[in-house]
């Protein structure tokens, strides 16, 4: 019985955190998407647990020419891209306030990771494991 209940919490975590991907990934997949060079120009910090991590802050020009500053909403253990450095980032068009470093590696891994999960939790649930 324990068991069981493990298993449909597990799958309802892997579900939620496919949703959660899938919701901040869906104006990227739905709509034109614009690229663009920014120059990193700070870091923002985040301390927990006497941890720093980093999370760069990028400016570029939106669809207007005016200047735009996004933080980027992966954290890293390093300052990574260096501050002046200029990196590629995408935004959905009309959307520049959601522009992002795009990671193509990790988001892959990440989706197939949870897929996987989720996969092998309902094999095993309905058991077909």
């Amino acid at each position: 019985m324990i068991e069981t209940i493990i298993l449909w919490l597990s799958l309802a975590l892997v579900a939620a955190g496919l949703l959660l991907a899938l919701r901040a990934d869906a104006p990227f997949i739905r709509g034109p998407v614009r690229r663009v060079q920014a120059k990193i120009v700070r870091h923002h910090l985040l301390r927990d647990d006497g941890a720093t991590m980093y999370s760069p802050v990028f400016r570029f020009p939106d669809e207007r020419g005016q200047p735009i500053e996004v933080r980027d909403r992966l954290y890293t253990p390093f300052p990574t891209p260096v501050i002046g450095e200029s990196v590629e980032v995408v935004h959905p068009s009309g959307h520049p306030e959601k522009a992002r470093i795009p990671y193509p590696v990790f988001r892959g891994l990440m989706y197939a990771t949870l897929g996987y999960a989720f996969a092998v939790l309902v094999m095993e649930i309905t058991g077909w494991w």
